[in-house]
């Protein structure tokens, strides 16, 4: 008898311990589905290469630039989503010099082109972007900006966006599934500093 109570007991303790497990299970939202999935505003076109052209400010960190993005169209269509986090915000995204449409859903931003692209062709966007960028925690495990300074009172300013993504501080195809063949980064300074990219 004391035997069969202890079996129950166990099975009671296993059954409670699993259920609350499940109750815990994270759930995912519209964002992570955003995040992680390959939507049809990212599968009809290959991104071909970024032209990141960025100032920093470490005084009040603070950064502004553009990003050109090219791409392949692989199918027409004329809806393209860009990420990037906030409290970063993008300001306008040109095609050709003329201003597109922007609709944002939180970390996704879904740009309507002017017209369908043409399945094979190679075109691009400018993206201009602003604002304090997340700063990191604890760099690299939690990611952002890191706003130092050296040993001689220098501001030292890097990024650690391994977890987090790129777009957390910078308009991108925010997604592992297509990785850009070729980029260039440009940025400019205060007077007596330098970037190393």
């Amino acid at each position: 008898m004391r035997y069969l109570l202890s079996v129950v007991f166990s099975l009671f303790l296993v059954s409670l311990a699993s259920s609350q497990l499940l109750q815990d299970k994270k759930k995912f939202t519209h964002q992570d589905t955003l995040r992680g999935s390959i939507t049809p505003e990212r599968a009809w076109w290959d991104l071909t290469y970024y032209h990141l052209d960025i100032s920093v400010d470490p005084e009040n960190k603070y950064i502004q630039g553009k990003n050109t993005i090219s791409y392949k169209v692989l199918e027409p269509n004329q809806i393209m989503q860009i990420d990037l986090q906030p409290p970063l915000e993008i300001l306008k995204v040109t095609q050709n010099g003329k201003e597109l449409k922007i609709k944002h859903d939180g970390n996704a931003h879904f740009i309507t082109l002017k017209s369908k692209q043409k399945k094979g062709t190679l075109n691009s966007i400018e993206v201009y972007y602003k604002g304090n960028p997340k700063e990191a925690r604890r760099a690299p495990w939690d990611g952002g900006f890191s706003w130092k300074q050296d040993p001689n009172g220098h501001p030292f300013v890097a990024t650690s966006c391994q977890g987090l993504g790129a777009s957390v501080w910078w308009p991108c195809k925010d997604h592992m599934y297509d990785e850009v063949d070729s980029m260039d980064i440009s940025v400019t300074v205060p007077k007596g500093l330098m970037d190393v990219s």
